[in-house]
């Protein structure tokens, strides 16, 4: 019996013992930033560009809020602000001068407080020829060019036919928008326009092309005679480059297409975009390219595409007003 007492009293201490050790553990635990931590950062950058990151989104209950920041690319944490000091906690820096993938990250701290975290992946690229894109076929010493004098762009030409188009997808910031809302994409990808505003796009002694422009194209590249408003079969591999963006490969490998770039046209699959609630949503990245051509119907543009697994060039409509896709021009 003496036992067993002695063995309930202790089992009892150890029970209130815990219990103290558990609640003094309680007393002692972090409570959470309010909020999410978020920061803006352009998911494109140029070379060396200036950047200015400002943290925003937590708050702390009782009092002030910190930020420290760290890169991918150093080794350093910047610390823009500190709990009970002055500023937003802005940070500013300059991109890596090497084209590829970085990252940025911030933290906010608070006395008593667990830290809220945001990280941001980004690129760093270059529009020159040849840089952030390789394996479009175009060779600067030789190959025929014309300046915009709207904007001193120069564009490279291939004569197909007996019509000499311009070889990469038209920059003029006139109209249209940016990938992404990043400027620095125009000269990798071209901008992106509306019906309406590819109908006045491109530069004087050029024009958008007409549908029967681009089926003279395709029966030029393929030796068959195509119409407009058909599918143009087996053309798109003539005129797709087999163009990698920071070396990955941009139209992935089928079977069914033979990419040659045959028209030299150098085609790469940016996609297409649609505004919808005030935004400008891209899609297709990769798997499409489509064109404007000059053609409607009715309320809607006629615009060409080529789809990643697809040997065909393929006829579609969008809105005029809020489907955007990529522009080519034709010399007049």
């Amino acid at each position: 019996m003496k036992s067993r007492t002695l063995f309930t009293i202790t089992a009892l201490f150890l029970a209130i013992a815990s219990c103290k050790k558990d609640d003094k553990k309680d007393d002692t635990v972090s409570a959470s930033l309010s909020g999410t931590l978020n920061f803006t950062m352009p998911t494109y950058v140029s070379r060396g560009s200036p950047l200015s990151l400002t943290p925003s989104g937590v708050v702390n209950p009782t009092g002030s809020v910190g930020y420290y920041w760290t890169r991918s690319w150093s080794s350093a944490k910047d610390t823009t602000k500190l709990e009970n000091g002055p500023g937003d906690g802005t940070f500013t820096f300059t991109a890596p001068t090497e084209i590829g993938p970085y990252s940025v990250s911030c933290v906010a701290f608070a006395a008593g407080y667990y830290t809220a975290s945001a990280l941001s992946t980004f690129y760093v690229v270059d529009p020159a020829l040849g840089k952030t894109i390789t394996g479009l076929g175009i060779n600067p010493a030789s190959d025929p060019s014309f300046t915009d004098v709207r904007d001193g762009t120069t564009y490279f030409t291939t004569t197909v036919g007996d019509k000499v188009w311009i070889r990469s997808n038209l920059t003029y910031s006139g109209s249209g928008a940016s990938f992404e809302g990043c400027p620095v994409m125009d000269g990798l990808f071209g901008r992106y326009y509306t019906w309406d505003e590819a109908s006045n796009a491109c530069p004087p002694g050029w024009h958008l092309p007409s549908d029967a422009e681009w089926a003279a194209l395709a029966s030029a590249a393929t030796g068959a005679t195509f119409q407009a408003g058909e599918a143009f079969k087996g053309a798109a591999g003539a005129l797709m480059a087999n163009a990698k963006f920071l070396d990955e490969r941009m139209w992935e490998f089928w079977p069914a297409v033979n990419i040659t770039n045959k028209t030299g046209m150098s085609i790469i699959p940016v996609g297409y975009a649609i505004d919808a609630e005030g935004k400008v949503r891209f899609k297709g990245g990769n798997d499409y390219a489509a064109f404007w051509t000059s053609d409607t119907n009715e309320t809607n543009g006629v615009y060409r595409y080529l789809y990643v697994s697809k040997p065909d060039v393929l006829a579609s409509y969008g809105d005029q007003v809020s489907f955007r896709a990529s522009v080519r021009c034709v010399k007049d």
